[in-house]
């Protein structure tokens, strides 16, 4: 006799599914949701405003429009992307850096709109603003808000679970189990159907022919994803195992193996004709790093400006209490591990620059005096707004180190490297952690070099704007100074 795939096991398959939410018409309830807050929120602002500033209703129908065409603006582009799934709100898609960025992108479409169609003199500007600013803390509010109620109600069942069926070796099968069945997850695997081990052509052929029982079990339970957990060396099975649940209406996944489940963002590229299967990508994208960059000159200059005095006095000090230079240039590496000259206030009796440098400890007798104040209050950093507005630093990022000790801790220290893949910055993550100063041991520099690729593998522009505002609040930013 020949051998046919073992029983399926059936999971809750007696659990009636007529009181669960559909996942679709939650995202559509969701969609309806944004549009219609947004809409009623541009004429309430509108209303609000001109009955406080000049005492009367204004334009109704003018306020109710505008509404309607941010709530269009804001909410088609995130359908269109897919962006009302759960799986964006869960992990971690749906942020504040996304309300942010669609936000802002919606008012530079109405600008553009009103500039090319010449009406931006008949809208109220003080409204405008008052409904930028509403609506971005709003939208913020809203992802936030809708990010825990859909964790809670798919934790206690009331949003439909996505029903996996798991078709693979045994082993491979419960590893894939207990990664999906997470009550915070929205997924439930519905059925398995082992497979064998190495079968010989005839056995394998028999095999394949009794899937058609597997098939109508799918078909019954209503399953939506089939995953296939077989080896891919096995390219006849899995290709027959693709055509044969390719009838239902279902996706149809093809496992990660061992060494492509290593990475989260794997996903298919195409170059030209050719398909290849992407394992990692740029920290940034053009897009993220254009408005990195743009954010880093505009601070930058304003910055040089602003504290133009401070720097004079800060250079008259330096001058008056020792002897030297008031800057210090060093050698540091920048983005992809290209070489710059740092600017620093000069706060010790020596210049090293060289293939052995000794870094600064508590009480050490070549700080000098007014040097300790400086780098106690991070005020001899203040010259690298220069490295950023040339381009060679970020306002935030890895802190640079010197040449000589990069090329000292990348031989101990796994991924060091990779903590320059963006640009190094005056500020960063673990600067606000308290990760700062002398590195004595490697434990030390492991826990600061951990904290930088945290930053690059979650790099978000509130995040940045966060870890400025620690690094003029928080007493952690200043912990270890010397």
């Amino acid at each position: 006799m020949g051998q046919r795939p073992a029983t399926i096991q059936r999971p809750f398959a007696g659990i009636g599914r007529k009181w669960i939410i559909d996942r679709f018409g939650v995202a559509l309830a969701l969609l309806a949701f944004d549009f219609v807050v947004i809409a009623v929120l541009g004429l309430a602002t509108g209303l609000g405003y001109h009955h406080l500033a000049y005492d009367g209703g204004g334009d109704i129908i003018q306020f109710a429009g505008i509404g309607v065409l941010t709530a269009l603006l804001y909410t088609l582009p995130i359908a269109y992307n897919h962006e009302y799934r759960f799986e964006d709100f869960l992990e971690g898609r749906r942020g504040p850096s996304h309300a942010f960025i669609r936000w802002n992108y919606v008012f530079l479409c109405l600008s553009a709109i009103g500039f090319l169609t010449k009406t931006t003199s008949i809208f109220s500007r003080g409204w405008l603003v008052v409904f930028y600013a509403v609506g971005l803390v709003t939208v913020m509010a809203l992802d936030a808000a809708v990010t825990r109620i859909l964790a809670i109600a798919i934790e206690t069942g009331r949003i439909a679970s996505r029903r996996l069926m798991l078709v693979g070796a045994e082993p491979e099968i419960a590893r894939m189990a207990e990664a999906v069945e997470c009550p915070k997850a929205g997924f439930r695997v519905v059925a398995r159907v082992p497979l064998p081990g190495v079968l010989d052509a005839p056995a394998e052929q028999v095999f394949m022919a009794g899937l058609d029982g597997a098939v109508d079990t799918a078909r019954t339970l209503g399953v939506d994803d089939v995953i296939i957990l077989a080896d891919w060396s096995r390219g006849s099975m899995i290709n027959t195992l693709v055509d044969a649940f390719s009838v239902l209406p279902a996706a149809v996944h093809l496992g990660a193996s061992s060494i492509i489940g290593r990475f989260s963002d794997a996903r298919l590229a195409r170059f030209g004709f050719a398909t290849a299967l992407s394992l990692t990508a740029p920290p940034l994208t053009a897009f993220q790093a254009l408005i990195k960059r743009v954010f880093d000159l505009v601070v930058s200059a304003a910055a040089l400006v602003l504290l133009s005095p401070v720097l004079l006095v800060i250079a008259l000090l330096i001058k008056c209490d020792s002897p030297g230079p008031v800057f210090f240039r060093q050698r540091r590496r920048g983005y992809n591990l290209k070489e710059f000259r740092i600017w620093k206030f000069r706060t010790m009796s020596t210049l090293d620059d060289g293939p052995r440098i000794e870094q600064a400890t508590r009480g050490d007798i070549r700080i000098t005096r007014i040097g300790s104040v400086l780098r106690r209050f991070n005020l001899d950093e203040l010259p690298q707004l220069i490295n950023v507005l040339t381009g060679e630093m970020s306002l935030v990022g890895p802190r640079p180190h010197a040449v000589a000790h990069d090329e000292l801790f990348e031989k101990r220290i796994a991924k060091y490297r990779r903590r320059l893949n963006v640009r190094p910055g005056i500020t960063g993550w673990a600067q606000v952690n308290g990760l700062r100063g002398p590195t004595e041991t490697d434990d030390l520099m492991r826990g600061r070099v951990e904290h930088d690729l945290y930053y690059i593998d979650n790099w978000s522009v509130s995040l940045d704007l966060y870890i400025l505002f620690a690094t003029l609040t928080s007493q952690r930013a200043f912990r270890n100074a010397v």
